[in-house]
């Protein structure tokens, strides 16, 4: 874990197990003593074979809420990397959610408790709010007027993570913010770029996936800074372009993630714009969603994927699916992006 952030997870059941960690995460953890306020332990009779045969115990520990702060459930807080916090996920049952809570030391962490269920429509609500609250955090920052002339994509940056966390309580974000300027505007997700100062005639792009409560939201917007008519119809034409791609979406019962994305490029061509994205879109739904294995697996809309996007996930749950589109003028020299969910008509 060296080149990578610790992921703190509280255990109070068996995964402090030294044989459940060995086969887990084929190391032993190192932990320190903490307690969990507000719950209390319940038993769970376990039926998995695979969970039965590394625990070696019919009946595991779940917590579920008390309602009194003074009661504590104590355990081991323990620090994973990201590819053992998916092992973790692989090894609870589904009768655990993993959920993030605030321990008795202060310290936030992760913890599995006893999974709440669920419909599609709470699913698809809950994704909604979060997306509403992420599109308030993005008029708080227009309003603050940090995109401007002058200033550097990283002061940007760093000013949008303080209104985060001050105005909107979010201490977690599940990709990073992302600030695009000027000729960075054409670059991917994920690709590289040397920070860069905002000039006037800009195009300016956040793309931002804060998490609210449990949710992901993934919201991207674009902003002319100066008065240029062609990026001024360039970033009036992202939501056009989103529009038409939904309706497409919208009247094709099989649309797949290679058929979404082939739409994208044949509506910005009709605007007269290049597709400057290698996705059209991608999975969303409860932290980490997005980034977990099951999110992966035909989570993308791109030219690879064969699969049909109203099918269910692994679990039996209704995808759900955000909308990428990213714009490039003809010559290459300027780009815009939006992004927002995929909603079912």
């Amino acid at each position: 874990m060296a080149d990578q952030e610790p992921i703190y997870l509280f255990s109070y059941g068996t995964l402090r197990q030294p044989e459940v960690q060995m086969a887990s995460f084929g190391r032993l953890l190192e932990g320190t003593e903490d307690s969990m306020p507000g719950y209390r332990t319940d038993m769970l009779e376990i039926t998995d074979p695979a969970v039965l045969a590394t625990s070696g115990e019919r009946f595991h520990p779940i917590v579920v809420p008390s309602g009194d702060p003074a009661d504590l459930v104590p355990g081991m807080l323990f620090a994973l990397s990201e590819e053992e916090i998916w092992a973790a996920d692989a090894y609870e049952v589904s009768d655990y959610a993993r959920t993030r809570v605030r321990l008795t030391s202060g310290a936030t962490a992760w913890v599995y408790v006893k999974a709440e269920p669920q419909s599609d429509d709470d699913r698809l609500a809950a994704l909604i709010l979060a997306e509403k609250q992420a599109f308030a955090l993005l008029d708080s920052i227009e309003a603050a007027g940090v995109i401007r002339a002058g200033r550097t994509e990283l002061e940007i940056e760093r000013d949008i993570y303080a209104i985060a966390a001050r105005d909107f309580g979010v201490t977690a974000h599940w990709h990073d913010r992302v600030v695009r300027a000027g000729i960075n505007a054409l670059c991917i997700a994920g690709q590289p770029a040397p920070d860069r100062t905002v000039e006037e005639d800009d195009i300016v792009f956040l793309d931002l996936g804060p998490v609210f409560g449990d949710w992901e939201a993934d919201v991207g917007r674009s902003y002319v800074v100066g008065k240029d008519p062609e990026r001024h119809r360039l970033v009036a034409d992202l939501d056009i372009v989103f529009d038409a791609v939904q309706r497409r979406f919208d009247a094709d019962e099989d649309m797949t993630g290679a058929g979404l994305y082939a739409a994208a490029v044949e509506e910005s061509e009709a605007r007269g714009w290049r597709y400057g994205g290698k996705i059209a879109g991608h999975l969303v739904g409860k932290f980490p969603y997005a980034r977990s294995p099951v999110g992966k697996v035909g989570g993308r809309a791109d030219p690879a994927n064969t699969h049909r996007m109203r099918d269910h996930d692994l679990h039996g749950q209704a995808r759900r699916w955000i909308l990428e589109i990213h714009l490039v003028s003809p010559d290459g020299t300027f780009g815009g992006f939006c992004e927002r969910l995929l909603l079912p008509a």
